[in-house]
């Protein structure tokens, strides 16, 4: 899951949010929660303005270690700006947004913010402008926080999707991710040891079916942990759609060099010559971002979007593997060049048809296609070169 680079939009909101007279239109959440992530968006009436004033408040929630840690708004906006700061919130999400009450929405971010509290965690800045929604705190019912955790947390559909979403959770030590996904008396806690460890890769493979119709898996998973990696194996118990048992097996550290067979997959590369300087580029690189549906991250030798699915399917299959929510990237280098990159033909003839529907398209000029065994982009834009052909020469020597 990829954390959202924000463009900041001067609001031009006051201290005095708190004590204005709100009228609420309207509010959404992610249904994100076994992800770890929620984005939140709440649009506000305020009457009292001259011709009246539209707010549109942003939250980013991370359930596994910061919180509620992100906070944007917008005041009189027009749709491409709001649709500019949803893009950098929820565009690598692969989230269906689901409507929330008032009640909900409060709820919601009390609940976050005695997880902040409770974990010794800042709240994000700008208080004076979103306190009124958690003071007084509004704590939901056991019934309403049921039906808001069944409304955030999607539905699951097969004994592979509780099973990587269960220890993804159980990894994240968030116990109540895992808890709603469990049935019966049994520890959520026994890898409780693992801190902002990563879910990287899980093989799900069947061990045993029981009479009374539960099915008992073997999970490989490929967990990384201040860039050190480790194999574990559980043993997860499935009854209708619900873990029923769960054990640890066995584990060993690995190098870096296996962790990286055991994520290997091709990558299929275009590289393009950009005909536009750079103040033409720009000037349209906020139309350019919206235009790919992608997320926007700067790096030190060119920028880099990121397109994402737009659901979080790939969550469903026997093998699993967090960087498959990536459907491809874009780097445009600081140097003339657009290198797109996917992990499939089709992938890459999808972004290709793609940026010849994008205003860009009349700028371009292809000058390569390549095919990898395995990812390079990311290594060249890690890399101190400035060209990808010149990158490609050296590691083809090496």
């Amino acid at each position: 899951m990829t954390k959202p680079e924000f463009t900041v939009i001067e609001g031009g909101l006051s201290a005095s949010m708190n004590k204005r007279p709100k009228q609420f239109i309207s509010a959404y959440v992610t249904d994100t929660r076994l992800m770890g992530v929620l984005a939140v968006h709440a649009h506000w009436h305020l009457p009292d303005g001259f011709e009246g004033t539209e707010l549109h408040q942003f939250f980013y929630i991370d359930c596994e270690e910061t919180g509620l840690e992100t906070y944007k708004s917008l005041k009189n906006a027009d749709t491409s700006e709001i649709e500019m700061v949803e893009q950098a919130l929820i565009g690598g999400l692969g989230a269906r947004k689901t409507d929330m009450t008032e009640r909900q929405l409060k709820g919601l971010l009390t609940w976050y913010m005695e997880f902040n509290e409770k974990h010794n965690l800042p709240m994000p800045d700008n208080y004076s402008e979103y306190g009124f929604l958690l003071e007084p705190a509004t704590v939901l019912s056991e019934d309403e926080n049921h039906a808001l955790m069944a409304q955030i947390c999607g539905s699951i559909t097969s004994d592979y999707q509780v099973i990587n979403y269960f220890l993804m959770r159980s990894f994240g030590r968030d116990y109540t991710g895992s808890a709603y996904l469990a049935d019966g008396d049994f520890p959520l806690d026994i890898y409780d040891s693992y801190r902002q460890a990563t879910f990287c890769k899980n093989v799900i493979d069947k061990d045993s079916v029981y009479p009374d119709g539960a099915a008992a898996y073997l999970c490989e998973s490929l967990i990384e942990m201040n860039g050190c990696y480790e194999t574990v194996i559980s043993r997860v118990v499935v009854k209708d759609l619900k873990v029923v048992g769960f054990s640890h097996c066995s584990g060993f550290a690995i190098s870096t060099a296996e962790a990286a067979m055991m994520l290997a997959k091709p990558e299929f590369v275009t590289v393009y010559e950009v005909l536009l300087s750079d103040s033409d580029m720009d000037d349209n690189i906020g139309e350019l971002t919206v235009a790919l549906n992608t997320v926007m991250s700067v790096h030190e030798n060119g920028r880099l979007f990121m397109a994402f699915r737009s659901s979080n399917s790939h969550v469903d299959n026997r093998i699993f593997r967090l960087s498959n929510d990536v459907k491809g990237i874009y780097f445009l280098t600081d140097y003339g060049q657009l290198i797109i990159a996917a992990y499939s033909l089709p992938g890459i003839h999808q972004l290709e048809k793609k940026l010849a529907a994008s205003p860009l398209a009349p700028f371009l000029m292809p000058t390569a296609k390549y095919e990898f065994k395995e990812p390079v982009l990311f290594e060249f834009i890690q890399s101190d070169f400035e060209d990808f052909e010149d990158f490609l020469d050296v590691i083809r020597d090496e």
